[in-house]
């Protein structure tokens, strides 16, 4: 190339723009390197400039490097190439431009196009306008005059940046992916240990074999009268079934003892409702049910323990719980006694309603009964919906 009376070394281009005054200027020369991408997909490039010939310059530049380029004249026309044609690699885009500036529009483009590595080019050289097009989204900030090496080389350094990111982004999803697998191992192997736990738990007390699956039922038969469907009514499912596991720490001599209990005796009694929360707590999923667990022995007028709750203070699964809970204590064959007819222990429920019971759910347990209780020769068999079976088996 010819400059005045000089020639130019081969590769360089030198380019003078004509004195536009405001951001445009002098461009220098840039390393030709059209060979740097053979054989590999170009990277679009959109600029963005309101002054013509700069845009056609750049582009000239850009595609004799490699890259493919389109042009739009402000904010608001790449925006709307970007929805017709997008996505674009890069988008390199001057400050001040009429219609929509560049840093609007750089907000506007991140929320629809976070992948593309964002360039500011102006002659505004201030620290608050470049800090204003980084916290916008851009990679980088060139000011002009300026020499084709540096845009290249910033590029490169942009789309080397956006790919990183993207690395990064999918180490990330990766490694939660890996986490969660892992952690859903660790919660399967420890649900299938509660499950031990709880058939230990049935082979200490022969008495009380079958209670938990039995009480589960029940409250699902109780909250659905109610209404309860869901999370909440999985929930509580959850929380029939485990509502005693925290006795796997008392004794089988306190558990199977055939006459009246001692303090010492009744007082590890009431510790298994926290003592199962203790068990349960490496288990996040679990955490949910805790209350409806730690309360489903108290009492509707407060007397009942750990907490001494009342009314509605109780929750709403452990008042389901505990109705499910008693019934089925009554009408089974303890050490201390025989179970009770079923009608007698169904008057009891009616008599301990508003003290030991809430009385808006006793009506829902009294409806369901012919659900879940057939009397027999034994003090009773469960029937169930097959659902429940189901759900259950």
């Amino acid at each position: 190339m010819v400059r005045g009376n000089t020639v130019a070394p081969r590769g360089e281009i030198s380019v003078k723009f004509p004195d536009f005054g405001g951001d445009k200027g002098i461009m220098g020369s840039a390393t030709d390197t059209p060979d740097a991408r053979e054989g590999a997909p170009k990277v679009r490039v959109l600029v963005v400039d309101d002054e013509e010939f700069l845009r056609s310059i750049v582009r000239e530049r850009l595609e004799i490097a490699g890259y493919s380029v389109e042009e739009a004249s402000n904010g608001k026309e790449a925006l709307v190439m970007l929805e017709g044609s997008g996505p674009y690699s890069v988008l390199l885009t001057d400050i001040r431009m009429p219609v929509m500036d560049g840093i609007t529009l750089l907000g506007e483009w991140g929320k629809k196009s976070p992948g593309t590595a964002g360039i500011v080019m102006s002659a505004n050289a201030e620290l608050d306008t470049a800090v204003h097009a980084l916290k916008m989204g851009a990679c980088d900030y060139i000011t002009k005059p300026f020499n084709f090496d540096v845009l290249l080389i910033t590029i490169e350094n942009a789309l080397r940046k956006k790919d990183l990111e993207r690395q990064l982004d999918d180490y990330r999803m990766n490694l939660e992916v890996k986490v969660k697998e892992q952690t859903d191992v660790i919660n399967s192997n420890y649900v299938r240990f509660i499950d031990s736990l709880i058939r230990t738990l049935e082979a200490k007390d022969s008495y009380t074999r079958g209670h938990s699956q039995r009480v589960t039922r029940w409250s699902v038969a109780i909250a659905e009268e109610l209404g309860m469907a869901g999370q909440e009514l999985e929930d509580l499912y959850r929380a029939s079934v485990l509502h005693d596991l925290g006795k796997i720490g008392v004794k089988e001599a306190v558990l199977n003892k055939p006459g009246r209990l001692t303090e010492e005796e009744f007082a590890e009694i009431v510790r298994h409702p926290e003592k199962a929360v203790e068990i349960l707590e490496p288990i996040d999923f679990y955490k949910p049910i805790f209350p409806a667990i730690r309360h489903h022995h108290e009492r509707f007028d407060g007397k009942g323990y750990p907490s001494r709750l009342a009314g509605k203070n109780i929750p709403l699964a452990s008042r389901i719980m505990t109705i499910a809970d008693t019934f089925d204590a009554m009408t089974s064959t303890r050490a201390y006694r025989k179970a009770l007819p079923v009608a007698d222990a169904i008057a009891e429920i009616r008599r301990c309603s508003g003290t030991q019971f809430d009385p808006d759910i006793v009506p829902a347990f009294l409806a369901c009964q012919s659900k879940i209780v057939i009397p027999s020769e034994e003090g009773f068999e469960e029937t169930i919906r097959a659902s429940f079976r189901q759900q259950s088996g």
